[in-house]
């Protein structure tokens, strides 16, 4: 017999009515399924396969990951979000995150606060944008952020300025701190000049002063550890402040060689140059040119031998069209005979400039006129395929100049033990 409009209402409620006890039971069943501790929530290590074969999870518990379906893209853990779409009471729950996903807050178990400031959630700086660092490569703190923009917040509420350990052209360099996580960093302050230089790089909307910009592209990954590098940077109405990583027990190259190296010590030098070429090889790879390639733009670490560079202040984007005007340490002589000079010939000059000076302790010319002559003396015996280097990287033509790839290539860098170098970095 046909049912009454009635019956068929009647029904229909009883059918609904089940499906919403049956819907309770179901997430409080699979509540009872993990375990407190503490703060955390951590699944039981057994599930009946009844049970599990019987009834899924609903919508508002989130599966563990090893039973999640790979088509399905994974919850944002981070954020504590779940997918709305789904569950549209979802918005009113108060998630409680574990390392086994999201529990509504109302199948909490009362006996366990919810987490606090002292558990799960860490505790918010008093200036947010001046703790966001991250660790990265060689165990060094940076900062998450891309900060094209200066950082917001003021220079004297994040940093403390100690004493100062260098002086350039363009500015000073002093030990400082951070307020917050105590990390010590060096501290690079530039007064504002009329004759600034400013660049435009990709992904910023305005040029940018150009040892900013350089060292925003030298921090794009991967980043080099043959570099010191740049963890934030500010901008006030007369100066520029530059954040930088701090490397320990270092001396600049230049004192390292007059105080601490031996005449002719080709072994050394060889591990010393070696790092001397990544580093700015990774310049010339992320379109910097550095142009000051000395041996005091150089830190060495004493106590395990690793090389940086550091000081862009001179530097520019790596250019097809080269470059007019100078400015930096070693000059190579195409700029006296042409008025015009390149990004990577200039680099390798400069390199073999630092080759030839650390092996016999002075320069390798005594004159201008003997540097355009191409009047290179190698007064005391050393090996030949250092010599044959050395004349690769100061040939007067610089399209005969090797390359930063054809110098590590080198014959004289496959003999012997290249301390201070990650084996990732051996080419």
């Amino acid at each position: 017999m046909e049912n009454s409009p009635t019956e068929k209402t009647a029904k229909h409620n009883t059918n609904s009515l089940c499906a919403v006890f049956k819907k309770t039971w179901l997430a409080v069943k699979s509540a009872n399924q993990f375990q407190h501790r503490g703060n955390k929530v951590a699944p039981l290590q057994s599930v009946s396969d009844t049970d599990s074969a019987d009834h899924q999870p609903g919508p508002s518990v989130l599966e563990p990951t090893a039973l999640q379906d790979p088509a399905d893209p994974p919850e944002d853990l981070q954020s504590g979000s779940s997918d709305l779409d789904q569950d549209p009471d979802a918005s009113k729950m108060t998630p409680v995150v574990g390392p086994s996903g999201l529990v509504p807050a109302g199948l909490q178990d009362p006996a366990d606060p919810l987490p606090g400031l002292s558990a799960l959630d860490p505790v918010a700086p008093k200036f947010p944008d001046a703790s966001k660092h991250r660790r990265i490569g060689d165990q060094t703190r940076f900062r998450a952020a891309c900060f094209t923009d200066p950082t917001p917040v003021p220079f004297d509420e994040i940093y403390e300025v100690g004493r100062k350990i260098g002086e350039g052209g363009f500015g000073t360099v002093h030990e400082g701190i951070s307020k917050f996580l105590r990390e010590q960093v060096a501290i690079k302050i530039i007064p504002k000049r009329d004759r600034d230089r400013f660049i435009v790089i990709p992904g910023c909307s305005k040029p940018l002063f150009a040892e900013v910009a350089l060292n925003l592209l030298l921090k794009r990954p991967p980043l080099s550890r043959y570099i010191v590098h740049m963890l934030e940077w500010f901008e006030e109405e007369d100066r520029y402040i530059l954040v930088l990583e701090y490397p320990q027990h270092c001396k600049d190259l230049l004192k390292f060689m007059l105080n601490n190296m031996q005449l002719l010590d080709e072994a050394q030098t060889r591990s010393l140059i070696y790092q001397a070429v990544l580093g700015a090889k990774h310049c010339l790879d992320r379109g910097v040119f550095h142009r000051d390639i000395k041996l005091n733009n150089f830190l060495i670490n004493t106590k395990t031998s690793q090389v940086k560079l550091i000081d862009f202040g001179c530097g520019d984007l790596v250019k097809t069209s080269g470059y007019l005007g100078f400015a930096g340490g070693v000059c190579p002589p195409e700029y006296y005979k042409d008025l015009k000079y390149e990004a990577g010939p200039t680099t390798v000059w400069s390199l073999g400039f630092m080759m030839y000076s650390m092996i016999y302790k002075r320069q390798p010319f005594r004159s201008l006129k003997d540097m355009m002559h191409g009047s290179l003396r190698f007064k005391h015996k050393i090996s030949t395929e250092l010599q044959d280097l050395i004349c690769r990287c100061m040939t007067l033509d610089p399209t005969e100049r090797a390359t930063v790839e054809e110098i590590l290539q080198h014959e004289w860098f496959q003999q012997g033990h290249i301390s201070g170098v990650a084996q990732d970095q051996m080419l």
